[in-house]
């Protein structure tokens, strides 16, 4: 199993990675927690340069890649803490690309034009199979990730996967608190509201938007290691860069050997899933854990590392302490993978 990127995939993350330099600086990201309206200049751009059919066929108006490809495109998203319904909208193509339905294979056009934004709801509170029934979806989720900024649902549990306009009879959406301001959350709820069955395998696609979300941690662990690094080379103490001081040289070594073991987990998780792996699962939990262990970790060592300036609204180290903390909790929390693991080793 060769993990190492390949050329391709170091040419689209340079792609994505200068487009987001361009269209998401830190500033921009800021501004837009206050509008999450606001992505949709960005949205239709990254249509236009086929962001959101990257892991599609190319039968369906995609590239061709896969969800290896996707690892890459959604690194540089956490890197950036690009805010949107990114995950939503691209396990929506992947639930929907299958489908003959001439609604739901228009609304894949659009997902894939940038166009239509798609935000993730991760089960009701009850079953989607008694939820959802002769066409009509009734339940509610809280909290869900950039949910006024959707414009459909997809909602996903282990037992089924549903389609579901935002603009469509007896949806509500009621924005909630979020410790994260660049991930707005908002409490969904559907009352006889018509929706359309889904046929894409709901375990596959929860598998996936695992890795992915793992990808955008691995992105944004990443980022604070390089600006610890940057900021220890600059910041000076007793005339000499705190970076000579070896309290910060091992905290920024601990941060780099965090991040490159995230990075491996998530890419071999990423692997093993594109290849049907029996062990896929498995791994899936592994990053989920190693990815969330490293970024509150990370993220707080960045701090620290920033020294008093760490601590101002005015650094954006913070940003990352709590897009760490929101990932931490989604697609299931890490006690939750860790006591997948568990479960496992007992029943081996």
């Amino acid at each position: 199993m060769d993990l190492m990127p390949s050329s391709d995939q170091e040419q689209i993350g340079a792609s994505v990675r200068a487009f987001l330099g361009a269209e998401l600086p830190m500033d921009k990201v800021r501004a837009l927690a206050d509008d999450p309206a606001g992505v949709a200049p960005t949205w239709a751009a990254a249509g236009e340069l086929g962001f959101f059919g990257l892991g599609l066929p190319v039968e369906r108006d995609g590239a061709g890649y896969g969800l290896a490809e996707e690892m890459v495109l959604f690194e540089e998203l956490g890197r950036a803490l690009a805010p949107g319904p990114w995950l939503g909208t691209v396990i929506a193509g992947h639930a929907l690309v299958g489908e003959g339905d001439a609604p739901l294979r228009a609304a894949l056009g659009e997902i894939v034009a940038g166009r239509l934004r798609v935000a993730l709801v991760e089960g009701l509170d009850r079953p989607l199979s008694q939820a959802l029934r002769d066409g009509r979806l009734d339940g509610r989720r809280a909290p869900v990730a950039d949910a006024a900024a959707a414009g459909a649902f997809l909602v996903v549990d282990e037992g089924g996967v549903a389609f579901v306009a935002a603009g469509a009879p007896g949806v509500a959406v009621e924005p909630r608190a979020s410790m994260d301001p660049t991930r707005p959350v908002a409490r969904v709820s559907f009352v006889g509201t018509p929706a359309l069955r889904l046929a894409a395998d709901p375990r596959r696609l929860l598998r996936e938007a695992t890795v992915l979300s793992c990808a955008e941690a691995v992105g944004g662990i990443q980022r604070t290691v390089e600006a610890s690094v940057e900021y220890a080379k600059v910041r000076t103490q007793f005339d000499k860069p705190i970076g000579s001081f070896q309290a910060v040289k091992h905290r920024c070594a601990d941060m780099a050997v965090r991040a490159e073991a995230a990075r491996s987990a998530t890419a071999y998780a990423t692997i093993a899933l594109r290849d049907g792996a029996g062990d896929a699962d498995f791994q899936a939990s592994v990053a989920k854990v190693l990815c969330a262990q490293a970024y509150v970790a990370n993220s707080a060592d960045n701090v620290q590392n920033h020294g008093g300036m760490g601590f101002t609204w005015e650094c954006d180290a913070h940003l990352f302490v709590k897009r760490a903390r929101s990932f931490e909790t989604a697609l299931g929390s890490r006690t939750a993978h860790l006591d997948r693991l568990i479960e496992g080793f007992r029943a081996a």
